[in-house]
């Protein structure tokens, strides 16, 4: 019986209680397989965004990929540096098997990915309300690839900052549920977990969520009052059109993916700490799964309306070699 205890000495301190063997290992092979398959996805992502980059074409659709490839950059560090590589094995070897102090290490890394992939959807969403405000506004400014750099490495400085600090004990990194996994420990026990939590919370999730969904919401407006999404607009604002349509719909589908997370945060917080061990086991497993998966959602969103880029992947599939260099552009089908 205290077996699994005595194991976990030299881990992390966990307030849960441990899963079945079987579980442990069910959700340590989906975690690797979802994983292994969402490096791929963005990997294919970030190869064909860099292969676009610096050949003539629309400015518009350069910043895009701009910011795509900066979503799959933080899907690929929260795959690889902060995800089943080390909570696959884990999850099998039935705990956390890395010690306390990369816990630490590898708490902060998800922390800061898990934000630099809220504020990558929210660039992608800014810049199509910013499209099409400018759209509606004849002495706006279009956004620069220059700006949209700036954009970016100020939310990876962000991403930074709210990683930092836990590790100085605002906040604490601890075990998830499945006592497999570090990550921003959400149990509400002194000022300090409830300070950080909370203004994580509100600034790093919920802020930055209503305005991608406002940001998405006011483009659909301005498409619907300017019927861009009719035959009456030339190729390039159809082109517009169909990408924000992508963005809402890669949106909506990693928020979600994210959904079964939501609820664990809000049960845990809400709960505390001593009730928070009936949690649903299979919310337990659901949740770090729909995580892993959430990342394959970008290739899958643009695999379906995006028509080049579907040839491509096929092609590549097929050992085709012939390809065209140029934009990633979405076409009707």
């Amino acid at each position: 019986m205290d077996s699994p205890y005595l194991a976990a000495s030299t881990s992390p301190e966990c307030p849960w209680n441990a899963l079945e063997m079987h579980h442990l290992t069910l959700l340590g092979g989906f975690l690797i397989t979802f994983g292994i398959i969402g490096a791929a996805a963005n990997g294919m992502l970030c190869a064909g965004c860099l292969l676009g980059i610096g050949i003539p074409g629309s400015r518009i659709d350069q910043g895009h990929r701009l910011l795509l490839l900066n979503l799959s950059v933080a899907s690929l560090g929260a795959l690889l540096l902060a995800g089943f590589p080390f909570t696959g094995p884990s999850s099998i070897h039935g705990r956390w098997i890395f010690g306390n102090a990369c816990c630490q290490l590898f708490g902060s890394l998800r922390q800061m990915f898990g934000f630099a992939q809220v504020s990558a959807i929210f660039l992608l969403a800014f810049e199509r309300y910013w499209l099409f405000y400018v759209i509606t506004k004849e002495q706006s400014r279009m956004m620069t690839i220059k700006g949209l750099a700036w954009a970016i490495v100020s939310c990876w400085m962000l991403s930074i900052a709210w990683a930092i600090p836990p590790l100085i004990h605002w906040g604490r990194y601890a075990c998830d549920s499945t006592r497999t996994t570090c990550e921003l420990d959400w149990h509400m026990t002194n000022s300090s977990q409830v300070t950080y939590n909370l203004a994580y919370l509100i600034f790093g999730f919920l802020i930055p969520t209503g305005l991608i969904f406002f940001c998405l919401w006011r483009a659909y407006k301005v498409i619907k009052l300017l019927s861009i999404d009719t035959g009456d607009f030339g190729v390039d604002s159809q082109g517009q059109y169909f990408i924000t349509k992508v963005v809402a719909f890669l949106a909506l589908g990693i928020y979600l993916a994210w959904l079964p997370r939501g609820i664990t945060v809000f049960w845990t917080m809400v709960i505390g700490n001593e009730d928070g061990k009936s949690l649903p086991t299979a919310l337990k497993i659901i949740s770090p799964i729909f995580i892993e998966a959430s990342t394959t959602i970008p290739l899958i969103v643009y695999f379906t309306l995006g028509r080049d880029l579907r040839r491509t992947i096929l092609g590549m599939f097929k050992r085709n070699t012939k390809q065209k260099h140029g934009m990633i552009r979405l076409q009707m089908k």
